[in-house]
């Protein structure tokens, strides 16, 4: 049987004081088990 993704829920907040930009942002990230943990972290970013 093959593995299944992790689902991940994460909350991001974005205060930008230069832009003007102040969001609140809820994100469901998946991580295939075949991916690294830096691989994620670059989705994010």
């Amino acid at each position: 049987m093959a593995l299944k993704s992790t689902i991940f829920k994460v909350d991001l907040q974005v205060a930008d004081l230069d832009r003007g930009h102040f969001a609140d942002y809820a994100l469901t990230i998946a991580r295939h088990p075949s991916e690294f943990l830096d691989r994620q972290i670059v989705d994010v970013n």
